[in-house]
């Protein structure tokens, strides 16, 4: 899943067909009829717009950016899922 800082997105990904970008508030909507039908894991992607990027991806464990949200709000919602970052 591509997660976005833009916590309403819900964006296509012209470069990649039939995928979005999606954005923390977004994931409860997306997720769950996919729970239900048995998905058990998934794999996070960042894609931060509004913070300064650098060599070491300092970014990347930011409490405040998109994956580390994500997770938090994933758990609360589904905690028997499998998250991989």
């Amino acid at each position: 899943i591509f997660i976005t800082d833009d916590p309403d997105a819900s964006v296509i990904i012209p470069t990649l067909p039939g995928q979005r970008r999606w954005g923390v508030n977004k994931l409860e909507g997306f997720l769950g009829p996919l729970v239900q039908k048995g998905l058990a894991s998934v794999i996070l992607f960042g894609v931060p717009f509004k913070c300064e990027k650098d060599p070491r991806g300092t970014p990347a464990d930011d409490p405040n950016g998109p994956v580390i949200q994500a997770i938090h709000k994933i758990k609360s919602l589904f905690p028997s899922l499998y998250i991989a970052c």
